[in-house]
């Protein structure tokens, strides 16, 4: 109760008593009581455990962390935004149109909506958006995004009315509404009174459901609801559709993964992201939330090391492991095999995606038999660091000698493990690649020349021309039949493997209603109620 309310309290309470006492008294006469006026209820305070705190409130900072992206979602926005099967809706853009040419994007913005300071949004305000963050006094980490480094480079931002805003590129561009649609690293709209007079950054001032109300570094950042919110019409969807803000937002810093545990079967706070290993016993004063992510989890074999250059090897090692006991194990029956490297909850997911590698010990041994193995010894990089990428590696070992593939565990620290990766120093690695909304980004990272960028995975010239052809298709249906095409000729080719998606939890208070998962596992507090 606040100190106010009590006062409030203590006066009702002393008016009752004085009017008891004088009831009855000869010579008086009673006064009907006037109403007293209402303390408003206080708003209710959602508290979220963040594991590190966010070191800056500039969106795609270049210092920014998962805590940064986790508390932005929820203040900035930008013309579009991802829905949970990762394809783009309007959010702060009513409409686009692509041109013929497929180089200039016309956004049509929505009317009626406002900054957190009360000014009304214009294409001026997208357009100064724009050059201040890809500016030079700007931290935006993603310039090269929109510089041509990435992709396409934006020659030009017209604004020919208040309500319209053209981007030019220098050529078709397919991935240019996910880039800006980004979670880590958005090109959000904003009122050029984030910053001062000097030019330099102060806080977000944006149009999202939630306003920056107070940031303790270290320890909280406190978000309130901004009264001038106009939600879309749209379901929820991800970070797209409809977005109310019910009650405030406190992103409480507690990095010890145990502590967050402990806080919230205390009721300290009513929320915090874990993994399977941190997860409490079932209770009725919470939930678990299990989402579908877009990390994958996969195998690295190196296709330039003289044992496994021969695709029958690696062919061989494919065959030699279940995939489908292996993601229901490690993830107590909440992760399905998926060969592919499109997500299984990507809209380009398909029929052809679900093709993969079935155990087969016969055929295993007449393809090392072709491959010339001669009982040779594969050494399998892994690290503690990540306990699930550990039991993998376990359990791929076990198989693979059990398949007569001679295979040992290297044990090594993760930032030593990283290098290796990074420079493409070895045979075998159980690994994981971190969310890609897009599956031609996770391609893009995958296939390559090795002389030139070590870690890449697959030396594939065909497969090369093909992502090609994707990054400059926009048509949904051309495109995820490319997809399919990528997907069969890894499959022939096997330069790596994948085991699973790797779910995420979110153990939740059961004083929390309509808090929902979704697959870049990003909490997401505007549609959620506190009782």
């Amino acid at each position: 109760m606040t100190l106010q309310a009590l006062r409030v309290k203590r006066v009702l309470m002393l008016s009752a008593a004085l009017a008891g006492a004088f009831t009855g008294l000869p010579g008086l006469t009673q006064t009907p009581a006037q109403p007293q006026a209402q303390t408003p209820a206080p708003m209710p305070e959602i508290r979220y455990a963040e594991g590190s705190g966010t070191p800056t409130s500039v969106p795609g900072g270049r210092s920014r962390n998962t805590s940064t992206d986790n508390v932005l979602a929820h203040v900035v926005e930008a013309l579009v935004a991802l829905r949970a099967d990762m394809s783009v809706a309007p959010m702060l853009a009513d409409s686009w149109t692509l041109s013929a040419d497929k180089r200039s994007y016309t956004f049509t913005l929505r009317p009626g909506v406002t900054f957190h300071d009360g000014s009304p949004m214009t294409s001026a305000d997208v357009k100064w958006s724009y050059d201040y963050l890809t500016g030079a006094k700007s931290e935006y980490s993603c310039k090269n995004l929109y510089d041509g480094t990435k992709g396409a480079k934006v020659v030009g931002v017209e604004t020919p009315d208040a309500a319209t805003v053209v981007f030019k590129l220098d050529q078709p561009y397919a991935l240019f509404l996910d880039q800006m649609a980004s979670v880590q690293c958005p090109m959000p709209v904003l009122s050029p009174k984030s910053v001062g007079a000097d030019g330099n950054w102060v806080k977000p001032v944006g149009t999202g459901p939630y306003v920056l109300a107070e940031w303790k570094k270290e320890q909280y950042v406190l978000l309130t609801p901004y009264a001038g919110y106009t939600p879309r019409s749209e379901a929820a969807s991800g970070m797209a559709g409809k977005k109310t803000a019910s009650a405030n937002v406190r992103f409480v810093v507690i990095p010890d993964a145990a502590a967050q545990k402990a806080a919230l079967m205390a009721g300290q706070v009513d929320a915090y992201n874990a993994d399977e290993d941190n997860l409490p016993a079932k209770d009725p004063r919470w939930n678990i939330v299990t989402e579908q992510g877009l990390d994958t989890v996969n195998l690295l074999m190196q296709t330039r090391a003289p044992l496994l250059s021969d695709a029958n090897m690696r062919r061989a090692i494919a065959l030699a492991l279940d995939f489908p006991a292996i993601a229901r194990a490690l993830n107590n029956g909440q992760a399905a095999y998926n060969p592919s490297l499109v997500p299984a909850a990507s809209v380009y997911y398909s029929d052809a995606d679900r093709a993969g590698y079935e155990k087969n010990l016969k055929e295993v041994k007449r393809l090392l038999e072709a491959a010339g193995y001669r009982g040779e010894s594969l050494k399998l990089q892994a690290n503690k660091r990540y306990p699930y990428l550990y039991r993998v590696a376990v359990v791929t070992q076990q198989l693979l000698n059990k398949a007569g593939i001679k295979t040992e565990l290297d044990m090594l620290e993760w930032g030593t493990q990283v290098t290796n990766f990074r420079e493409g120093k070895f045979q075998l690695m159980a690994f994981a690649y971190s969310a890609r909304t897009e599956p031609a980004l996770m391609f893009r990272d995958v296939i390559g020349d090795k002389a030139k960028t070590p870690m890449a995975q697959w030396e594939s010239p065909e497969a090369a021309a093909i992502l090609e052809g994707i990054e400059a298709e926009s048509d949904p249906a051309v495109r995820k039949q490319a997809f399919d095409k990528l997907h069969t000729l890894m499959l022939r080719d096997t330069p790596l493997l994948m085991y699973y998606n790797k779910p995420g939890y979110v153990v939740v208070s059961s004083q929390l209603q309509g808090f929902t998962g979704w697959p870049l596992r990003k909490p997401r507090f505007f549609n959620v109620t506190k009782n």
